[in-house]
């Protein structure tokens, strides 16, 4: 098979679907740009979603861009996600699910063991929710509100690994960010003699287009033969995404049929700061067989601001650690054993302040990559998670998520000769 024939197609076909690709519904992705998504592959989700300083040359790594000198095959992934969420109050409990392409990445060595090029397409944040509220506005008058919202942000990127002096490599990530994100409050008036009842519905547009950079650094230090200590560092730059937002009031009749509609901003500029993030990572690996690693990151949210709306934001700060072993990967008796197993686990701070409450977000992640043809590979990975509490009127979610991919990796390049 033609491999980098097979990535360049499949890669054209699925570009228009990874762009509106978002599918976690969450009340909590009503902030801001809402959830703000893990930019890992699943070989990182199965590992408790590290990777800022654990190198593979078998998958290709978007976390930290200098590790991209790790990969010298010509590599191509692409991978689907399903999310399954609980969410708990205390005036009820409610179920959903969805499900979307979650990444798409190719990559090879420009010059082998000197520089590694690679292009991805995944989603930046998700917007999915779909809340109410009941309120006694007068005597024999009951106002519902609903609010809803759906969309999000997905990024274009070209990143590059450089390896400057022996084991010290430098990476950098340009992202082209784009998408648009859709909001509406909608308010029904209900009489007691129904002689009154109408809605009338907020709606709010917001399309974000511009760029963001990120820089990486590694260094590997040799142990022993075969045994590793990998360090890396990552800083994604604060930058201001700058955008157009329309809204629009309606006044509706309850079968839905529009009685008024008034512009009240049409293409108007706005914007919303990305945070500075600094990440830091470690990992003790042997070579082929086990790695263990740990991951910090820190993001500036509160310099972060959208001027359009009102929102409370927090640091935070994210730990991830994680585990992954093949217990013999020349093995030819046993295909078991030249799986690569993996486990962690993550704590994640939300950046959004959500009745004044901050809410944390704890999860158990595991994963394998099941060898097939030469050194590609089929993977898989799935997370427990929790967050968010009963308490102050806020909703507790329980969640369940899986993610499937595929790794092609060949020499797409090479130069054939025959005698």
């Amino acid at each position: 098979m033609n491999f980098h024939k097979t990535g360049i197609i499949v890669f054209a076909l699925l570009i228009g679907a990874g762009a509106s690709a978002q599918f976690i519904a969450s009340p909590y992705s009503n902030n801001g740009l809402g959830e703000v998504l893990f930019q890992g592959m699943p070989n990182n989700y199965g590992m408790g979603e590290v990777g800022i300083g654990s190198p593979t040359p078998w998958h290709i790594n978007l976390q930290n861009p200098a590790l991209l000198t790790h990969n010298t095959f010509s590599s191509f992934q692409v991978g689907l996600i399903g999310d399954f969420r609980n969410h708990e109050s205390t005036v009820g409990k409610d179920k959903d699910s969805g499900a979307s392409l979650r990444f798409m990445a190719m990559s090879f060595p420009v010059i082998r063991n000197r520089w590694t090029t690679s292009f991805a397409l995944l989603p930046l944040s998700s917007v999915k929710y779909h809340t109410y509220s009941q309120d006694s506005i007068d005597t024999g008058v009951l106002g519902i509100t609903q609010f809803q919202g759906d969309g999000g942000l997905s990024q274009l990127i070209w990143a590059n690994g450089f390896r400057i002096y022996k084991s010290l490599a430098l990476g950098v990530k340009a992202s082209y960010v784009f998408g648009t994100i859709d909001r509406q409050s909608r308010v029904q008036i209900f009489s007691e003699d129904f002689s009154s009842n109408y809605a009338i519905a907020y709606l709010e547009s917001t399309a974000y287009s511009d760029f963001n950079f990120s820089l990486g650094l590694s260094y590997r230090w040799i142990l022993q033969e075969k045994k590793f200590l990998n360090f890396g560092a990552t800083y994604d730059l604060s930058n201001t995404l700058e955008g157009t937002e329309n809204q629009i009031f309606q006044r509706l009749r309850l079968t839905g049929t529009t009685v008024q509609t008034q512009i009240i901003k049409e293409n108007i500029k706005t914007e919303f700061t990305l945070p500075k993030t600094f990440g830091l990572g470690v990992s003790y690996e042997l070579l082929n067989t086990f790695q263990v690693g740990v991951d910090v990151k820190t993001q500036n949210w509160k310099s972060a601001n959208e001027k359009t709306t009102a929102v409370s934001l927090r640091n935070t700060q994210n730990v991830a650690v994680g585990v992954s072993w093949t217990p013999d990967y020349q093995s030819v008796n046993s295909y078991l054993k030249r799986t690569t197993y993996r486990m962690g686990m993550n704590m994640k701070q939300l950046p959004y302040l959500v009745n004044n409450r901050e809410i944390n977000d704890f999860g158990i992640n595991f994963g394998a990559s099941f060898p097939v043809s030469g050194f590609s590979s089929l993977d898989a990975a799935f997370k427990f998670g929790t967050r968010g509490t009963t308490d102050s009127n806020l909703i507790k979610e329980n969640y369940f998520q899986v993610v499937i991919g595929a790794t092609i990796n060949d020499r797409w390049f090479v130069k054939r000769r025959y005698d």
